[in-house]
């Protein structure tokens, strides 16, 4: 049960920090539409720092969309084979995506530290924060493929219940 509840304090963590970058990002806009239109003088950071905001945002999500199994997949063939044989194709297959992820993490790191000798014009910061978004995500996305893989290897030998997964009603 601790193993599940850290899960889940980490993944109301990636929420809570999620919806932060959300509510800023839009925050943000408004107040560059309102200073550009309503006073005629923009400021020079908004789009920016939207942009770094949404980088966060969208590395997060697509970190989460691992876990939920929401991102887009061709299984016309493997839905024709057997429940096994489909939770099989699918470890196979995440351990592929596993080995991708910690070479994104492995050069993304190194890019990171590269752009972070540049500043960024509007908002004065290094680029690494904005490069850092990728390791970050493939970090976390790693870590829930792993989670997701023992999640299968469990359900491949237990033999009581289905092999393959329904997404969650929390996604529907």
């Amino acid at each position: 049960m601790a193993a599940s509840s850290r899960r889940r304090s980490l993944a109301h963590i990636e929420e809570t920090l999620a919806a932060i970058l959300l509510v800023f990002a839009f925050v943000v806009i408004a107040l560059q539409i309102v200073t550009r239109f309503v006073f005629r003088d923009p400021m020079f950071w908004t789009e920016e720092a939207a942009r770094y905001a949404f980088v966060w945002l969208v590395a997060l999500g697509a970190a989460e969309g691992v876990t939920s199994r929401t991102h887009i997949t061709m299984d016309i063939v493997p839905r024709m084979l057997p429940e096994r044989v489909q939770l099989l194709l699918r470890l196979v297959l995440d351990l592929v995506v596993l080995a991708a992820l910690l070479v994104l993490v492995y050069y993304g790191i190194f890019g990171a530290m590269r752009a972070h000798k540049v500043m960024s014009i509007a908002i004065g910061v290094p680029e690494s924060w904005l490069y850092g978004a990728l390791p970050v995500f493939g970090l976390l996305a790693a870590i829930r493929i792993l989670l997701v893989m023992a999640r299968d290897v469990r359900l491949l030998f237990d033999s009581g219940r289905p092999a393959v997964d329904a997404p969650s009603e929390r996604y529907l």
